[in-house]
């Protein structure tokens, strides 16, 4: 989007800095809560909604017209800002939640890594996308569509996998076991 509003609309970096502040400032906003929220409606939920939200975000964004106003932009830029917070946090517990306490360092370097490779190979092929492309526009629009596919095909299988609670309870009963069974 900061290219789009930079090469595009001809905003210069502090005005593509005061349209996307929507986008950055809601990444961070609802974090302190989407712990709570998992508590009460649960995690595979909680990650499938913000999926389902981001894939509407996402859609919208690249079906709008290219002179849509930068404040209506900044408005839709919303839902997928809100959206990453809701699914980051109970997808970093599922990890660590689903190995023993001496795992969890591990775990949690291999979802880093995971995700650092993931975003480095989206910028890499989104990049492309655009560059590729004979028009910026349609490039744009090609990579939103594209990420509303995979956040709705992650929304689809985030149905198929069992709960955090009962993934932690599957993997702590046997070292319980092997510990009563050693005394």
């Amino acid at each position: 989007m900061s290219l789009y509003l930079q090469q595009v609309r001809g905003l210069t970096a502090v005005g593509t800095g005061m349209g996307v502040p929507a986008d950055d400032a809601d990444r961070c906003h609802p974090h302190p809560f989407s712990a709570r929220i998992a508590e009460k409606v649960g995690a595979r939920a909680l990650v499938t909604g913000g999926l389902v939200l981001m894939t509407a975000g996402l859609v919208i964004l690249a079906l709008v017209p290219a002179s849509t106003p930068i404040w209506a932009l900044a408005g839709l830029m919303v839902l997928v800002g809100v959206a990453g917070p809701l699914i980051m946090l109970p997808v970093m517990a599922i990890p660590l939640n689903s190995v023993p306490n001496r795992q969890a360092g591990t775990a949690s370097r291999v979802f880093n890594t995971s995700r650092q490779i993931g975003g480095a190979l989206a910028v890499a092929v989104f990049g492309a996308l655009l560059a590729q492309q004979g028009n910026f526009m349609g490039g744009l629009r090609t990579r939103l569509l594209i990420a509303a596919g995979v956040a709705l095909a992650t929304a689809a299988t985030s149905l198929l996998f069992r709960s955090p609670r009962r993934q932690l309870a599957a993997v702590a009963e046997p070292a319980v076991v092997d510990a009563e069974s050693a005394r």
